[in-house]
């Protein structure tokens, strides 16, 4: 897959976009992998920047799909939710900047999966530009972690590069430690706003 995405040129960009957006939007098979192998494709610069705007792009787009199409649906299905009641109420009365916060909180909380966030946020009152924004910002930090992890990665198993392996193993713990930390982080500050979504 690497080396036939590295054999697109430019182009290998925008298949790769299209697959993760795609996954994203109709998530029949973890996206993960995708994001991960970024950085083996393009590095961990290039892979970040690339992974970041491809999550982006779909997410606003899972997020207009449910709230101009499938609205009536979604919200039948979605009632009985603890977790978008929280959600609804949190957004009802919040203007922009708090909005941004939120999302953004929200995005670095592990508690909710990424693709099925986008359409529960889409029901949701928030501000299209403030979910964009607070995704982008959200995103990035486990987004850049994974991507320079797989950077790493193929440095070692497919281009035979020198590693220590205690040093990895630290690097891996470290990297796994503060993705898990700014998620604790993030999750105790929406408790703070009264968006619980553990209860």
């Amino acid at each position: 897959m690497i080396e036939y995405f590295q054999g697109l040129g430019t182009e290998g960009y925008f298949a790769f976009a299209a697959a993760t957006i795609f996954l994203q939007v109709v998530p029949v098979a973890a996206a993960f992998i995708l994001t991960v192998s970024a950085g083996a494709i393009f590095g961990a610069v290039k892979g970040t920047a690339t992974v970041l705007t491809c999550s982006t792009m779909s997410a606003t787009i899972s997020f207009f799909l449910a709230r101009n199409l499938g609205r009536a649906g979604l919200l039948e299905a979605t009632k009985e939710s603890k977790q978008f009641q929280a959600l609804d109420k949190a957004f009802g009365s919040a203007g922009f900047g708090t909005s941004l916060t939120l999302i953004t909180l929200l995005r670095l909380s592990p508690v909710l999966p990424f693709a099925w966030a986008n359409y529960v946020f889409g029901l949701s009152p928030v501000p299209a530009a403030a979910f964009s924004v607070g995704t982008l910002l959200g995103s990035f930090p486990a987004v850049a972690a994974y991507v320079s992890a797989g950077s790493v990665g193929a440095d070692v198993v497919i281009n035979g590069a020198d590693f220590d392996p205690v040093l990895l193993g630290v690097g891996v713990a470290a990297t796994l430690g503060a993705i898990t930390f700014a998620g604790k982080i993030a999750t105790d500050a929406l408790k703070d706003l009264d968006v619980d979504l553990d209860a």
